[in-house]
C-alpha cells in the first residue's frame, strides 16, 4: 500500500513538474514574441521617421466626401472615404514575405453586405496614374450592425515598402477595391482620394490638444435653427475647437448656419446620402459616420480628442469649467475612451424662464429652460456618449469602444465628475423621480450673448431671431 502511495505521489509530482515546465516555456515564448514585436515596431518607427513621405500635390485637396457606388449600382455596395494611418502597431502583422514591411495603411470606410466573405484587393493609384495592388486584411463588419442586411466596414489596405527601396516614398493619390462578388469593381473600379494631413509636417508630430465634435448625421427634424446655434455655441463654451457635421437632409436655415461656421473655420460640412439603405442599414450608417469622423480628426487635422454626440446631447463636466480643461488635467495618456453616463431631460416640460435675461432676443434655449431630469443615472454603455483619444481608437461603435491601440483602455466617469445631458421630447418612464438640475445654467450669461450675436449675424432681416 505504501508503495502504491509513493508511486501516486511521484506521478502527481511529475505531472506538476511538467505543467510548470510547460508554463515556463509558454511564458518564455510569449515574452520573446512580445519583445520581438516591440523591437519590430521600434525599427519600423525609426524607418518611418527616416523616410521622406511625399503627399500628392497636383490636385486640390478639398477633403470632402460623398457616398459612391462600388461596381454594379443595383448591388448597393458603397464607398465613402479613405485615410492614411501611420500606426503600424495596430496591424496584426506588418511584415509580408513578398511585399516587404508596412509603413502604414489606408483605411477605407464602406458599406457592404453583412455576410461579405470575398477576398479584397486594394488598387493604389499614384499621382502619375501608375497602379499598385495589395491584398486587404480580411474584412470584418464594424460592430453595432444589429444583424441588418448591410453593415459598415473599415477595410484596411497595408502600404508596403521593400527594405532596399528609396527612402523617398511618393504616397498614392487614390484607392479602389475589387472583389469577385461584384465583377464591375474589377472592370471599372471606383477610386476615392486618400486623405492625408492638411500639413504633412503634422504626420509624426505630437497630436494637437484640440477638442473636436463629431455630430451624428443631421436630418430635417434633428433640430431647429436656434437649436443648432445653441448646440455649437454651448460646445464652444465647453472648449470645442472644431465641428464635423454630416448632412443627410437639411433646411435652408441649417445650411445658412453651417456655411457661417464653416467660413469661420470652425466646421467641416460633409454630405451623408445613404437613401439606398434607409431600411437595411442600422441607424442610417451612424457607425460608419463615427469612425469616419474619428479618422478624419486624427489623420487630417491631428486633433487629439473627439466628442461623439447627437444634436440633443451635451457632455457636461461637473468639476471643471470645460470639457477641454477636464481632458488636459485628467488625461494621463492611456485612456482611449472616456464614458459619460446618461440622464434624461424632457423638452416638453414647462420652460423655466426664471434666469432668462430680459435683454435676450432668443429666449427659449433648451439647456437653460429645461431643468428637470431623471434622478436615475443610466448604466455605463447604455445610451452613453464618449470623448475619445483619436490616436488610440481603432474601431468605435455607437455604444462603446470595440478596439483600441495596444496599451489603451476605457474609463467610465463617475456621475459626480461628468454626465451626459440628453434632451428628448418623450420620457422613457414618465412616473420616474425627477430632479431639478441647474448645472447647465452656469454657462447661461455667456451662452445667451453668443447665441444672440450669432443669430444677429445670420438672420439680420429677422431682427436676429433664429427660427425655432
Amino acid at each position: 500500500m505504501l508503495v502504491h502511495d509513493n508511486q501516486r505521489v511521484q506521478y502527481i509530482y511529475f505531472l506538476l513538474s511538467g505543467a510548470v515546465a510547460s508554463s515556463l516555456l509558454i511564458l518564455t515564448y510569449v515574452s520573446l514574441s512580445t519583445r520581438a514585436s516591440e523591437n519590430l515596431q521600434r525599427d519600423i518607427r525609426s524607418m518611418q521617421l527616416s523616410m521622406d513621405l511625399i503627399k500628392p500635390t497636383s490636385l486640390v485637396w478639398s477633403y470632402n466626401n460623398t457616398w459612391r457606388n462600388l461596381g454594379h449600382g443595383w448591388m448597393k455596395h458603397k464607398i465613402y472615404s479613405a485615410y492614411f494611418d501611420r500606426r503600424v502597431e495596430i496591424l496584426d502583422n506588418p511584415l509580408d514575405d513578398t511585399m516587404g514591411v508596412a509603413i502604414g495603411s489606408i483605411r477605407i470606410i464602406a458599406v457592404l453586405p453583412l455576410y461579405f466573405r470575398d477576398e479584397i484587393t486594394c488598387i493604389f493609384r499614384g499621382e502619375d496614374f501608375s497602379l499598385k495592388r495589395t491584398r486587404a486584411r480580411t474584412p470584418q463588419p464594424l460592430q453595432d450592425h444589429n444583424d441588418s442586411a448591410f453593415a459598415a466596414y473599415a477595410i484596411v489596405c497595408p502600404l508596403y515598402r521593400q527594405l532596399n527601396e528609396s527612402l523617398v516614398v511618393r504616397l498614392p493619390h487614390a484607392v479602389a477595391i475589387k472583389y469577385k462578388l461584384n465583377s464591375l469593381t474589377k472592370d471599372s473600379p471606383t477610386f476615392v482620394p486618400i486623405s492625408y494631413p492638411r500639413d504633412m509636417n503634422q504626420l509624426f508630430a505630437k497630436s494637437k490638444p484640440i477638442l473636436s465634435i463629431c455630430v451624428a448625421p443631421l436630418q430635417l427634424n434633428s433640430t431647429s435653427a436656434l437649436g443648432l446655434v445653441e448646440f455649437i455655441e454651448m460646445y464652444r463654451l465647453l472648449g470645442a475647437g472644431h465641428f464635423y457635421f454630416y448632412l443627410a437632409s437639411y433646411s435652408n436655415e441649417m445650411a445658412t448656419i453651417l456655411a457661417y461656421y464653416r467660413k469661420l473655420g470652425l466646421a467641416d460640412v460633409l454630405q451623408w446620402d445613404l437613401q439606398d439603405h434607409l431600411h437595411d442599414l442600422a441607424m442610417g450608417g451612424s457607425v460608419a459616420q463615427i469612425n469616419d469622423c474619428i479618422y478624419r480628426a486624427m489623420a487630417v487635422d491631428n486633433f487629439r480628442y473627439a466628442v461623439i454626440v447627437g444634436m440633443d446631447e451635451y457632455l457636461m463636466p461637473l468639476k471643471h469649467n470645460s470639457l477641454l480643461k477636464f481632458m488636459l488635467q485628467c488625461d494621463e495618456g492611456l485612456t482611449a475612451s472616456y464614458v459619460f453616463r446618461n440622464v434624461f431631460f424632457y423638452k416638453k416640460d414647462r420652460s423655466d424662464l426664471f434666469s432668462t435675461p430680459e435683454r435676450a432676443t432668443n429666449r427659449l434655449l433648451v439647456t437653460q429652460t429645461k431643468v428637470k431630469r431623471s434622478l436615475e443615472v443610466m448604466p455605463a454603455f447604455t445610451n452613453s456618449r464618449f470623448i475619445v483619444n483619436t490616436h488610440a481608437v481603432v474601431e468605435m461603435g455607437t455604444k462603446r469602444l470595440w478596439r483600441a491601440a495596444p496599451g489603451y483602455t476605457d474609463h467610465v466617469l463617475s456621475p459626480t465628475v461628468g454626465l451626459l445631458f440628453h434632451y428628448r421630447n418623450n420620457c422613457i418612464n414618465c412616473r420616474t423621480v425627477m430632479l431639478v438640475d441647474y448645472t447647465a445654467r452656469r454657462f447661461g450669461s455667456l451662452l445667451w450673448d453668443r447665441v444672440d450675436n450669432a443669430c444677429l449675424q445670420l438672420f439680420l432681416k429677422d431682427k436676429g431671431v433664429c427660427p425655432n
